[in-house]
């Protein structure tokens, strides 16, 4: 019986040294993954801290930029608002006019037809029956009311003679208006541009576009294929501006750099037949825009188009393509080379052989090539 007890002693003994030990490990692996997890914090806390300097940083700059802004917008808003209070009564004086043309329009009717019948009276031998106008009167009376009406219309002729020269007039007055505001759109987004390429100022996601196509059959199906093509390359349309023969857009969405990097790698691949993956990569979102829209240019008598960077000059014989620089882009714009497809073409032939693709040969291969 004593040996049983001892027995017993010593295993509950063993047992309480094994939870113990079991104890000890769990609690060594509980601090551990404490440790870890506070390790992990940490980290975590630095993280957010230099996340929260770059948003100060940047609400700083957004705070500096805000008051310019501001008045930018005010100055445009009440131009806008005045413009548009001006059409506004335009088109109410518009309105009134048409209703007045519509009744002077039926009065110039019964003119005329008062005129045929006092005609008719005074050739005829026999008497005419006239329309009463003031009720059952002598025929001498009615005739004395209708000469005193056609005189009353006469004088309505007149008066609506001088309500059209006031409308042509208001017409002008707001004609001149929207080429004021045309004309400083433009002014402010050509200044966009010239920021986004003049060096060491930070980049304007603003961007020159032009349309220039000789043949007038093909000039709206151009510009579809080509603004297509802007909204492929992730683009919009901010502005543009039509004179005869050329159409300039002003682009917003992506910068030089960026649309630049695209567009050579695009014209790489069409040149040399090259498809890697990294290249691939750099192609724009939607390059078979970019290439229909080149197709387009070659099928044509002759036309440029501009998108950023990229230049395109299709002539009779052949299909030319550049990416330009930013300095380039500014001079392509001052000098206005986009109204002579056979002189843009020229003067991108002089570019740098890095810069420029000739594309005849890929043109004139199948779509599906």
């Amino acid at each position: 019986m004593t040996i049983a007890l001892v027995l017993l002693c010593v295993v509950v003994g063993a047992l309480e040294l094994y939870a113990a030990r079991q104890a000890k490990y769990q609690t060594e692996a509980f601090l551990s993954r404490v440790k870890e997890l506070h390790s992990l914090v940490r980290r975590q806390n630095q993280t957010l801290e230099s996340t929260g300097r770059q948003l100060n940083d940047e609400l700083g700059e957004v705070r500096q930029r805000l008051p310019g802004l501001d008045l930018r917008v005010n100055q445009h808003g009440g131009r806008i608002d005045e413009l548009a209070a001006l059409l506004h009564r335009t088109e109410e004086y518009i309105r009134a006019q048409a209703i007045r043309l519509h009744e002077l329009e039926k009065q110039r009717d019964a003119l005329a037809e008062l005129r045929g019948r006092l005609a008719d009276m005074e050739n005829a031998s026999f008497p005419v029956a006239v329309p009463a106008i003031a009720g059952q009167v002598a025929p001498d009376a009615r005739v004395e009311a209708a000469l005193t009406r056609i005189s009353d219309l006469e004088h309505n002729r007149a008066q609506m003679l001088g309500l059209q020269r006031d409308l042509s007039r208001a017409l002008e007055d707001v004609e001149d208006v929207v080429t004021d505001l045309m004309r400083h759109t433009s002014g402010e987004l050509d200044r966009a541009i010239t920021a986004t390429l003049e060096p060491g100022t930070e980049p304007v996601t603003t961007v020159g576009g032009s349309l220039m196509c000789a043949d007038p059959a093909l000039r709206d199906v151009l510009a579809d294929v080509y603004e297509r093509c802007v909204e492929g390359s992730g683009l919009s349309v901010r502005f543009k501006t039509a004179e005869e023969h050329l159409t300039r857009y002003y682009l917003t969405g992506r910068v030089l750099e960026e649309l630049g990097g695209g567009y050579t790698a695009l014209l790489i691949s069409l040149t040399m037949d090259v498809g890697s993956p990294s290249l691939r990569r750099r192609l724009p979102s939607d390059e078979a825009s970019v290439k229909a829209l080149l197709r387009a240019l070659h099928e044509s008598a002759g036309a440029v188009a501009r998108i950023g960077p990229l230049v395109a000059a299709g002539t009779p014989d052949s299909l030319v393509a550049a990416v330009l620089t930013h300095a380039q882009s500014l001079e392509f714009d001052r000098q206005d080379f986009p109204a002579d497809p056979a002189g843009t073409a020229a003067r991108l032939r002089s570019l740098p052989v890095h810069q420029l693709w000739d594309l005849t040969a890929w043109a004139g291969r199948p779509a599906a090539g």
